[in-house]
């Protein structure tokens, strides 16, 4: 009988200890890359946990954890905006970002946008959606439509600018980049006009270009005429040129020691030492 007793004495406390085991282990916590969690007794705040602060238990009553993605990610927009002479267009705007990994910040990150990753998501992107295309208009307002796709870089500059203390203040979001897609103009004739427009600036430039290499080349002739016509200058260049081939002539002799040394006998002795290192 007493042995019975002992039995169940024994098959109640393993139970109660595997139900134990099982209730501490389904309550620890830790913390991946990329991510943070929160935890709250009671819905308040306690604690931002990182991935190397090891794991921890959410065994108290009222204690519970959430996690926070702080990984990037790339929200596109495509917001309807006009030039500066008012020809409408519209353009994909694709940010990159991600949560501001500080733990102070994480904890007004959620106290402001919520607990549920995807309905603080989606009170997120909102927002950003509306900033992007805020500060989309006011960049593309800058610019003729002849102008903007020339000047798709400082479009982009100004985007930029201005998007990253707002989605710092007001999102928590540390801003990584911005593209800009193809500006898709409601007229195609405006669209066809501005692409010839950039064409024929390119072509402007390569003319430019092509113009000041030739001057170049024109004065290098002209120098050279003046040298070739001044007999020390004609006797330094050919100097010049002996100790071109001379050096060419040093990298079959790489083993000698000492400087090469170019006499030249027109007109008047003159020597030349230079190193062959």
């Amino acid at each position: 009988m007493i042995s019975r007793k002992v039995l169940s004495v024994a098959i109640t406390c393993a139970v109660i200890a595997i139900i134990g085991a099982i209730f501490v282990y389904n309550n620890l916590q830790y913390t991946q890359e990329g991510t943070a969690k929160i935890v709250t007794s009671w819905g308040e705040i306690k604690r931002v946990y990182k991935p190397s602060d090891g794991w921890f238990t959410t065994i108290s009553p009222g204690r519970k954890a959430y996690e926070v993605n702080l990984k990037s990610f790339t929200e596109t927009t495509t917001p309807r905006v006009t030039s500066k002479d008012n020809a409408a267009l519209q353009v994909p705007i694709s940010v990159t970002a991600a949560t501001n990994p500080d733990p102070a910040i994480v904890m007004d990150y959620v106290r402001k946008y919520g607990f549920i990753e995807e309905e603080r998501h989606r009170r997120r992107n909102e927002i950003l959606h509306g900033l992007i295309q805020t500060e989309t208009r006011n960049a593309f307002s800058e610019y003729a439509a002849y102008e903007i796709y020339a000047n798709q870089d400082l479009i982009q500059k100004r985007i930029v600018e201005s998007l990253r203390p707002m989605v710092d203040s007001q999102l928590h979001l540390v801003l990584e980049s911005v593209q800009i897609g193809n500006p898709d103009f409601l007229d195609d004739r405006i669209e066809q006009a501005a692409s010839a427009v950039v064409a024929n600036e390119k072509q402007k430039q390569a003319e430019e270009a092509r113009f000041k290499a030739a001057e170049v080349a024109a004065k290098t002739k002209q120098i050279e005429a003046l040298t070739f016509a001044n007999p020390a200058l004609l006797d330094i260049k050919k100097l010049e040129l002996q100790l071109e081939i001379e050096r060419a002539r040093a990298e079959g002799i790489k083993g000698h020691s000492g400087p090469l040394t170019i006499m030249y006998e027109g007109g008047s002795r003159v020597q030349l030492q230079v190193p062959t290192r």
